[in-house]
């Protein structure tokens, strides 16, 4: 990645020269998007933080490297996502509460009766493929690795 030219109004996009400006400001958009729900998991209990905090860790590092340098760093989102990117963790508690949040949706879309068969159906298989995806990443860093530095 290259820092661009500080003759441009927009010298925090610090993206590749050769990505379109517009897609840059696109994904710094997203970026703090995803941050500011994620902000709003970490305050709220029926909204998980953490997967909002890697979507804008992912956005950031398509546009902008101060904004993701800072978000990696950051004294509480950062380790979670340096985890992330180090061992692909999920940790326990998350997934936990993202089982559980499944399973609460999927049985209230099916007792309200308003969603078709099929609604159900694909309801059913996308949080089954969360489910598995979740399941499937450790809990914890591998024992004997060292731990994710400090960014």
């Amino acid at each position: 990645m290259a820092i661009q030219s500080t003759q441009n109004s927009y010298t925090f996009l610090m993206a590749e020269e050769d990505t379109p400006r517009a897609q840059r400001l696109l994904y710094l958009g997203l970026g703090w998007l995803f941050f500011v729900l994620g902000v709003l998991g970490a305050l709220l209990p029926v909204l998980p933080a953490t997967p909002f905090m890697l979507l804008a860790a992912w956005a950031f590092s398509k546009s902008s490297q101060r904004f993701e340098a800072w978000l990696v760093g950051h004294k509480y989102f950062g380790p979670g996502i340096r985890r992330w990117r180090a061992y692909r963790v999920i940790p326990l508690q998350a997934k936990i509460f993202s089982l559980g949040a499944m399973a609460v949706t999927l049985g209230l879309s099916i007792a309200s009766g308003r969603i078709p068969w099929w609604g159900i159906l694909g309801q059913a298989l996308l949080m089954a493929y969360g489910a598995w995806f979740s399941l499937r990443c450790p809990s914890r860093v591998p024992e004997g690795a060292p731990d994710v530095p400090d960014a």
